[in-house]
Formats: structure tokens, sequence, C-alpha cells
């Protein structure tokens, strides 16, 4: 099984992980590196509003979305390369294993073909020293002179034959390793009238706070450098549910967890109901969960 792989590998490079069936499978860390990842074996099934909540979570714990996968719906995931799925790096097993030893792919498939990023200066200055000039390299190369000189002015992404053809000319190493970028500009608003009610009392008291799903929890909050993983529920069955997943990625993430409910409940979670949150201040919350 795909997930038991990822784990046994993730083991080995001694990562502790936990899992949950939700926007992400496995969530590993080691040291203050953390990884959410998906599982799939068509990176093409991952769906949208999945996406948008694996990188929610992603930002607001500063930890890194991955999709590992074998395949398209049209293709065989090939290894060191770097694929994407709404704007979160896809890769497979393998890959992620290389990434996690330190070695990063260099080459981006992406709609067209085979794409790397090059080194401005390490550019100009190979190209300055085989006493080149940009219209000259762009011959060789079989480029236009603009297309060098814009690769030469920052960094952009460039077709890796292109690039290839560029190294061979100027014996020159100009491909990088590709950073694992994610656009985190993605928000989700309370679904719930108790949510939105919580989230105006924790605000009222000097948190920000965010919602999340496909989640053990459903809404983070921060209050300078405190983050709290919050499950607000009104339905004590679906909080029996989530418990033992909350505890487990608390943990594991190293931040403190609350369950903010209308009833009292008995949990091994600090729970406080919204009566009481509507009397507390910030430092009450904190001291709870500290004395926990």
């Amino acid at each position: 099984m795909l997930i038991r792989e990822i784990e046994g590998m993730l083991a080995d490079k001694g990562f502790g992980y936990c899992e949950y069936g939700g926007c992400f499978d496995i969530a590993a860390r080691k040291s203050e590196s953390m990884m959410l990842i998906k599982v799939l074996t068509n990176i093409d099934s991952l769906q949208e509003e999945q996406a948008q909540n694996l990188k929610i979570l992603s930002r607001e714990l500063d930890a890194k979305p991955v999709v590992v996968g074998l395949h398209t719906r049209r293709e065989k995931l090939s290894n060191n390369i770097i694929y994407e799925r709404f704007e979160i790096p896809a890769l497979t097993p393998r890959t992620l294993e290389n990434i996690i030893g330190g070695l990063f792919p260099e080459i981006y498939r992406f709609r067209g073909g085979m794409f790397v990023e090059i080194n401005p200066q390490t550019l100009k200055d190979a190209r300055e020293n085989a006493d080149l000039s940009q219209s000259e390299l762009a011959r060789k190369v079989g480029v236009t002179k603009k297309s060098i000189y814009e690769h030469e002015s920052r960094k952009l992404k460039i077709v890796y034959k292109n690039a290839v053809r560029i190294e061979k000319v100027l014996k020159t190493k100009i491909i990088l390793p590709l950073e694992m970028k994610v656009s985190y500009e993605t928000e989700t608003a309370p679904r719930s009238e108790f949510e939105t009610k919580i989230s105006g009392n924790f605000k009222r008291i000097g948190f920000d706070t965010g919602f999340v799903y496909q989640s053990p929890f459903n809404m983070i909050a921060k209050e300078k450098n405190f983050t709290l993983l919050s499950d607000v529920e009104e339905s004590g069955k679906q909080i029996r549910k989530n418990v033992p997943h909350i505890s487990e990625f608390s943990k594991l993430a190293g931040k403190s967890a609350v369950i903010i409910t209308r009833e009292e409940f008995n949990f091994d979670i600090p729970t406080i109901r919204e009566e009481e949150l509507s009397s507390m201040k910030c430092n009450d919350i904190k001291r709870l969960v500290k004395n926990w």
C-alpha cells in the first residue's frame, strides 16, 4: 500500500508521523521541518477543496504541502521531476525520498513540457567568460537574444532542452535545484453560526482566527507566538470522533489544542464551553492549556 511505503520511508529518515484521511493523509515532522502529505495513486484525483485546505493548514503551521502519487490520467510520473496540482508540488515516492535526503529535483513538469530554473548571474558570467555576446549565444542555442537577456536579468523558468544546450555551449552548470514553492493566498470562512460566534469571541480577546476543513480541527487561533489548534463543535459525537486525531496531530506539530463546545464534555483535551469562553481572557486560555 502506497501510504505504508511512504510511512516506512519517513521512519527510516527519522521522521515522526501520524495519519488523517482528509486534506492530508500523513503529517510528518523531523526537528523543525514539517510536511503535510496527500497520498493519491492518481494525482489528478486531488480535489480543489482538498488542495485549498491543505494550503491553509500548511501556511498556518509553516509546513510543506506535497502530493505523492504514481501517475496522472495520461502518464506515469517520472522520478526526480516536480509536477503540480492546484499549485501544490506533486511527485513520486522516490522523489520525496530524495528530497528529504537533501537531493532536490531540477525539472518541473508543466503544461507544454519540461522546465528548469537557471542562475542568472552564473549564466551571464559564463557567457562573458566564453567571450560571447547575448546574440551569439542565442544563435548557438537556437533561442532569441531577448530570451538570453531575460534569463540573465532575473530567475525565470526555461525549457529544459534549451538550458541543457546553454550548459553544453558554455561548459558550465547553470541549472538550479527547484525550490518547493507554494502560493498560500487562500482563506476559508466559518461555515456555521456557532463557528462565527466562537471566532468573534477569540478575536475579542486578541486572537487572530482562521478556518480549515477536512482536518482534525476546524479553527486555528493565533496570538503573538502562541498557536492554538481548536475544534469548534456543537456535536458531541463529532468531537469524540475527532479527539484521537487532534491529540496525535497536536503532539506531532508541537502545538496546543482545545475543544470549544456548547455543553460540557470530559475529554483528554482541554474543553471550553461557549458560556465560559465569553468571560475568559487570552491568558486564561493559555493557562488552561499549559496546566492541562
